[in-house]
């Protein structure tokens, strides 16, 4: 069998990583005004994505590097891609994909890249030598189950509405996807990228932000009624912990949320259980209803540092 010279890698020379540096020539640039008009000394700067090393087992890194893009290895906890400060990218598989959301694992992933990025991005990659689809029509059902992939990915874009869902064919339309979501955009920081950390829920790059307030709490908090992204952070603000806000009255509620039907819905949710009012079902448990404990037990408190889940 004959090998190519260059293929065999006894030279220096690699046709496969060639890269094309005209297509990254259309990049951000700066320009400055010393001059009239400010005409000259324009600056242009390379692009540049950082990738987690573990992606190198694929050839989408290479073929990134190929369309004249700087490739910035390192070890990153949230997500596999970042193209931007804003936008974070974990690419799937379809194999992956399934195996993710039966595990709930790409739930956790989409959880610590939300907290992190303004818009976190599921690329879903198939295999070019397949079919360009998620499921079989007759999988399809029009009825939502817990067992159905679609059911699962919808409940997921529910439960992460900044999630945006890409579809690529194959690894050389990913690249050039990359390519055009990067035009006029910021380059990511390497440094902001390796400092966030999804096992502690913290993250070096903003301490100001991760010691003030508990994950935990945080995202227990978002699952009750009359809560959003938007009106948590009033009760953060304004009430140390989980027993004190059991204990807090419908008309404080309404203060701090500045919306009485949001108030009303937490309040009824803290204090009422099946219908019943806490006085009477929630005996034996202390003030506070289902949430209050006595003694302090059970407190968990909305600002300090991160913990570990």
């Amino acid at each position: 069998m004959v090998i190519p010279e260059e293929i065999e890698g006894k030279v220096d020379t690699a046709p496969q990583l060639s890269r094309d540096a005209s297509r990254a020539a259309d990049t951000t640039t700066t320009v400055s005004s010393r001059r009239a008009g400010g005409q000259g000394d324009k600056e242009t700067i390379q692009q540049k994505v950082i990738v987690d090393m573990r992606e190198f087992r694929s050839e989408l890194p290479s073929l990134i590097h190929r369309r004249g893009i700087d490739i910035e290895p390192i070890t990153l906890e949230v997500g596999d891609y970042i193209l931007t400060p804003n936008i974070c990218v974990e690419r799937k598989s379809i194999s992956d994909l399934i195996g993710s959301l039966n595990s709930g694992r790409l739930y956790n992933q989409m959880l610590a890249m939300t907290r992190y990025y303004k818009r976190p991005v599921l690329l879903i990659e198939f295999d070019p030598n397949k079919s360009f689809a998620l499921q079989t029509k007759s999988t399809l059902s029009s009825e939502i189950s817990y067992q159905n992939l679609s059911s699962k990915l919808t409940l997921l874009t529910l439960h992460f509405p900044r999630m945006r869902v890409l579809w690529c064919p194959s690894p050389y339309a990913t690249a050039e996807l990359f390519e055009e979501l990067k035009i006029n955009r910021d380059q990511p920081d390497a440094v902001a990228a390796a400092a966030v950390t999804a096992e502690e829920g913290t993250s070096t790059a903003e301490p100001a932000a991760a010691d003030k307030y508990n994950h935990g709490p945080h995202d227990m908090l978002l699952k009750f009624p009359g809560i959003s992204n938007k009106n948590a952070w009033k009760i953060m603000k304004c009430i140390p912990d989980m027993a004190a806000l059991s204990t807090t009255s419908q008309e404080r509620l309404a203060e701090i949320l500045e919306h009485t039907g949001n108030a009303k819905l937490l309040w009824e949710f803290l204090h009422k259980e099946q219908g019943v009012e806490s006085d009477k079902a929630g005996k034996g448990t202390g003030k506070g209803g289902k949430f209050g404990a006595k003694g302090g037990k059970g407190k968990r408190p909305f600002k300090g540092k991160g913990v570990k889940r």
